[in-house]
């Protein structure tokens, strides 16, 4: 749930199996059979503007004070090329994605609309339907310096940012959910680095071994990433999801969705390995040693490093049915009104190209969309088996981004709450069922 302007590292809050087990990935909701946009051959026909160009550019944006550092960075690095135009780089605060393209629609409207837009997956297929990215495919097609960028993301990563076959969005950064955990806790306990492959029963066995003591003393065996993104794995790696596989209905309904939130009720209710959610923030309470595992992205280490908290590592997801996780990615679009396209363009080529992104490593922030960065030493210094970062696309899923994203999100929310306090799964998700299918048949007209 999104209740708070989002900072990058808070962003994607909102945001090898076996055969069954691969058969339940592919039956689970992914843009990538349907849209993945193939890179065009590059035809070198594109011309960028000329240095002397006058223009003046504007950009929405979002993040936190370290995130508008790198983004000054990139702002110095296009006047350096064209000293003649002024950038306005706009952070805009966010409480949810509807707000944010709200917004932008109210700047197009006033004539004012924006020539570079920041965008998350989750407000993606909400901005496409409302025609406020300009599809970048010609551009890539014919500018070497952009087909050599996307080259080097993974396709999953376009695949979040596409639709039809058709790239909207220049990758920058992106998240997933792993598994940390506290690694002198392990130790004193006996209990060795679990398997790639660990599963359910394996992650519920260590939780509750290392839940000990009580009242202020408890330090509990894991603590919830309680927010849309930072649950979705549970449902994914036990081959269900809240949407069916094109994003065009509710499968909030599925009879493993509601076992999937039982599944997370009870680490809080019966086995009493995770604290209740309200109150407990995850990436307080793990580096204060008061939980062993939690689940979060690449978008913590920095705030570890800061702390001086060393005693941890990654793992993948546990799984149920089959080995899966979330993703998440953002990136940078031009909007269709632009007055100055091919600058548009030149400028979202520096959002995200590499120097841009080693800067977003050096902060610690989301991981790198690059693999050039993703593989950099600087990256895979940071933290202990930081490959598995980029490895998790291999296996990771989209977050359900539909265009009902704003119903969508509150409504789960509100689900997951009513059954920690107490409410049948099914009967809850039947609630945000109901909501979520008449926001898809209003949209549909």
């Amino acid at each position: 749930m999104i209740d708070r302007p989002i900072s990058r590292r808070t962003l994607l809050k909102s945001g090898a199996a076996t055969a069954a087990g691969a058969a339940a990935v592919a039956a689970l909701p992914t843009m990538a059979a349907a849209q993945s946009p193939a890179v065009p051959q590059v035809d070198g026909g594109y011309t960028p503007p000329a240095p002397d160009t006058t223009a003046t550019l504007t950009i929405s944006n979002w993040g936190d004070p370290n995130d508008q550092a790198v983004y000054s960075g990139v702002a110095e690095r296009f006047k350096a090329k064209y000293p003649n135009v002024t950038v306005n780089d706009n952070f805009v605060p966010i409480t949810t994605w509807t707000d944010y393209i709200n917004k932008i629609l109210a700047d197009v409207a006033a004539g004012s609309a924006p020539d570079v837009i920041n965008i998350a997956i989750e407000g993606v297929r909400q901005g496409i339907s409302r025609d406020l990215f300009r599809p970048l495919t010609g551009w890539v097609g014919s500018d070497p310096e952009g087909a050599a960028l996307v080259a080097d993301v993974d396709q999953r990563l376009l695949d979040g940012l596409s639709q039809d076959g058709t790239l909207y969005l220049l990758p920058n950064t992106w998240n997933t959910m792993l598994i940390y955990y506290n690694t002198k806790m392990f130790a004193d306990a006996g209990i060795e680095r679990p398997s790639d492959d660990w599963t359910w029963d394996d992650f519920l066995a260590i939780a509750q071994q290392l839940t000990t003591g009580d009242g202020d003393s408890k330090v509990f065996g894991f603590v919830l990433p309680y927010f849309n993104f930072g649950l979705t794995p549970w449902y994914y790696s036990n081959g269900t999801s809240q949407l069916n596989a094109d994003w065009t209905a509710s499968n909030l309904t599925d009879p493993k969705m509601a076992e999937s939130v039982a599944w997370i009720r009870d680490l809080v209710t019966t086995h009493g390995v995770a604290p209740h959610p309200q109150g407990a923030d995850p990436y307080q309470l793990f580096p204060a040693g008061k939980a062993a595992m939690t689940g979060a992205g690449h978008w913590v280490v920095g705030s570890f490093q800061g702390a001086g908290f060393t005693d941890w590592d990654i793992l993948p997801w546990p799984q149920r049915t089959t080995k899966a996780t979330v993703y998440g990615v953002s990136g940078f679009a031009v909007h269709p009104g632009s007055q100055h396209p091919e600058l548009a363009w030149e400028y979202c080529k520096l959002l995200g190209g590499l120097e841009t992104q080693m800067g977003f490593v050096a902060i610690g922030g989301a991981t790198p969309a690059l693999r050039a960065a993703a593989q950099s030493p600087e990256f895979l210094g940071q933290a202990p088996n930081s490959e598995l970062f980029y490895q998790a696309i291999e296996y990771a899923l989209p977050v359900a981004a539909p265009t009902v994203f704003s119903t969508l999100d509150p409504a789960m929310g509100r689900a997951l709450d009513s059954v920690l306090a107490g409410s049948d799964p099914a009967e809850a998700l039947a609630t945000a069922d109901q909501e979520v299918s008449q926001a898809f048949a209003d949209v549909a007209g």
